[in-house]
């Protein structure tokens, strides 16, 4: 068997029960178990998981022959006594605990995060009121441009009446202006406003990837 990682194991195990008949509740159950002992191992460690484990196919079977009528029961034993040296499947020892250490450095990170906060927090609050000012000011020099236009076709029809020809000038360059303050204007705020869009939405999935791991570790802990 070539290692997996954890995504392809776990699809291989999933259907492989559902070839074998399994109800769906068992099916559950079953995944849900071996999933926890991939959180356990880390996601470093997902190749070893899966090779402690053994052919996902072969876990199947095993699986179906002994949970298929009475639903699916949790072994408890050790990874290292899971496989023997040929590779093959063996009955589990009833054990309580498994040798794959739960993977706490993703609570390391978050406190790691709080603590320094006090560094890098008046930091990136600076870098995004600079930001949030720069993006304000070349839009209102933009919009002061679309002003100026206007301005200097008012003043053209003024002056049209006394110099036709010079009013007509400021009335094209004000027309001129205008067009241009709204051909840079729009796509500018399109850019700016997709930016902060992208930004946010980074820092938001970042936030609760970390949030969700910690979680998943610390039930992991719990249960393990």
């Amino acid at each position: 068997m070539g290692t997996m990682k954890r995504l392809e194991y776990m699809t291989i195990l999933r259907q492989k029960l559902v070839d074998g008949g399994l109800g769906n509740d068992e099916i559950n159950d079953a995944l849900e178990f071996y999933e926890e002992l991939f959180l356990d191992g880390g996601y470093e460690n997902e190749e070893k998981t899966a090779l402690n484990l053994g052919d996902p196919e072969k876990l199947a079977q095993q699986i179906l022959a002994e949970n298929g009528a009475v639903g699916f029961v949790r072994p408890e034993y050790k990874m290292e006594d899971a496989i023997n040296n040929q590779g093959k499947q063996t009955v589990p020892p009833p054990q309580p605990d498994h040798n794959i250490a739960p993977d706490n450095r993703n609570l390391a990170a978050v406190i790691l995060v709080i603590v320094t906060s006090v560094i890098w927090g008046p930091v990136l609050i600076g870098l995004l009121s600079g930001a949030f000012g720069l993006a304000v000011g070349l839009a209102a020099g933009i919009f002061s441009i679309g002003c100026a236009g206007i301005g200097l076709i008012v003043m053209g029809g003024v002056t049209a009446f006394q110099a036709p020809p010079v009013g007509v000038l400021l009335i094209g360059v004000g027309l001129f202006l205008i067009g241009l303050g709204v051909l840079i204007f729009m796509p500018f705020c399109k850019l700016v406003i997709g930016l902060f869009k992208k930004f946010f939405g980074w820092l938001t999935r970042s936030l609760k990837t970390v949030f969700n791991n910690v979680t998943n570790n610390k039930a992991v802990n719990e249960n393990g």
